[in-house]
């Protein structure tokens, strides 16, 4: 959580594929995805327009467009195209993106990671 930030959050369950770890190849798994993205009040020029602020539809549509893409099949690889979505919105200065799969291991565990970036840390991360 950051003080003076204006918070977009995204939750959304979305089915991929088979995932990269041996005991996940149970075929399309449910993936619980939760996304924030925080975007410093200050640069935000009409706060009454959503879209100024942060534009969550970007988010949740990037969420989605995983299941379409066959490549999306570990959350590691997932997490960080999310993140790339998120910091295409200008204003973002940082991000928090967590992902799991409640029902793989035969109810005997769930994996799950989350990642949290800022900017900064994200461009080092695409040079």
């Amino acid at each position: 959580m950051q003080d003076n930030h204006w918070c977009a959050s995204v939750d959304a369950t979305i089915q991929l594929r088979t995932g990269c770890n041996p005991l996940e190849q149970h075929g399309p798994q449910a993936v619980i995805v939760h996304a924030d993205a925080w975007a410093p009040i200050e640069s935000v020029g009409n706060p009454h327009d959503i879209r100024e602020v942060v534009d969550y539809e970007v988010i949740f549509l990037a969420i989605r467009a995983l299941e379409a893409d066959p490549h999306a099949e570990c959350l590691e690889s997932s997490i960080l195209k999310v993140m790339d979505a998120i910091f295409s919105i200008s204003i973002v200065s940082s991000a928090f993106v967590s992902m799991h799969k409640p029902h793989v291991y035969n109810g005997q565990g769930m994996p799950a990671i989350s990642l949290r970036l800022t900017r900064e840390r994200w461009r080092k991360m695409r040079s």
